[in-house]
């Protein structure tokens, strides 16, 4: 649903209410329009409650991701409608994309995931449109901050090279990782192994039994199925957020993280426990896209498709 359209109704509603006596609004709120004199009108208040899923946002190009829920129920329409503004100019549009619904594994909740560009730091917000199967439109405010740059590994950069424990040196996969049935396909490589065999590499960072949300278990899982996918032709790494999850197993408050969560940068960003990220390295060893939080096998596949076969983008 564009922009115009959504205007296009609100200005029926307000020559509607135009008509209407005062005190009539049913709850509508009223908001200030300047022209020679101010005039009230009526405008529909927010129906929705918006959630941003990804914090850790640039100047630059960005993967958004986000949930929806109305008084009732979580939003599960296929697409809705995204525009950014910086709010240092007011009123002023800077991008407006589509954000497309991906459920999560296990089929009871999702989110909405989009890219947006933003040419500056500081306060801005998203305003997001879902059309509804009546023709009217519910709308939801997400504010969210830009730093000038990012804390984790950004895209076009080279990951540090702090190294990952492996199947080698370990004897024991449960020494390796939170998983209940860990594939050893994941853990037989280091970081700067898998890029030094010039494939492209995929990377999930997540702790399966005692993450944060209820999605590092799935996304662990997604990566699995990828992993059969695209065999012999991509290099995949599990890396588990513990540095002793066989420990952690048995009592959480002895967790303790890996070295080399350290070192990327993860127990920099704000509240960060031990929340899922994804990162797909193309065959230059440099960052093509990174995921932060729950990302659904359609967009690894995309990543993926982008690095195997650049000329087709």
């Amino acid at each position: 649903m564009s922009k115009n359209i959504n205007r296009m109704f609100f200005a029926l509603i307000i020559i509607t209410s135009s008509l209407m006596p005062a005190g009539c609004n049913d709850g509508v709120a009223a908001k200030q329009v300047t022209a020679d004199q101010p005039v009230v009108v009526n405008t529909p208040a927010l129906q929705l409650n918006g959630l941003l899923a990804t914090k850790d946002l640039s100047v630059g190009i960005n993967r958004i991701s986000f949930l929806l829920t109305s008084p009732n129920a979580l939003v599960t329409a296929p697409s809705v409608n995204v525009e950014s503004v910086f709010l240092g100019a007011p009123g002023v549009v800077q991008e407006s994309v589509v954000a497309e619904f991906f459920l999560w594994p296990l089929g009871s909740r999702g989110s909405y995931v989009t890219e947006l560009s933003f040419d500056r730091s500081g306060d801005w917000r998203l305003d997001v449109d879902v059309l509804q199967h009546d023709g009217s439109i519910d709308s939801a405010l997400i504010p969210l901050s830009i730093a000038e740059r990012t804390v984790i590994p950004a895209i076009g950069s080279k990951p540090p090279m702090r190294t990952n424990k492996t199947s080698r040196e370990i004897s024991e996969l449960k020494f390796l990782t939170t998983r209940s049935i860990p594939d050893p396909d994941l853990y037989g490589l280091t970081i700067e192994e898998a890029i030094e065999t010039k494939k492209p590499l995929l990377i999930v960072f997540a702790s399966p039994a005692f993450c944060s949300s209820p999605t590092c278990g799935p996304q662990v899982e997604t990566v699995e199925i990828l992993k059969d996918m695209y065999k012999g032709r991509v290099n995949f790494i599990h890396v588990e957020i513990y540095d002793n999850p066989e420990e952690v197993h048995e009592n959480i408050s002895q967790a303790k993280f890996a070295p080399i969560i350290d070192a990327w940068g993860f127990t920099e960003l704000k509240d960060y426990r031990n929340g899922s990220w994804v990162f797909i390295i193309g065959s230059d060893g440099k960052i093509t896209s990174k995921y932060e939080g729950y990302a659904a096998r359609e967009e690894l596949q995309n990543g993926l498709e982008n690095v195997l076969y650049p000329e087709n983008n």
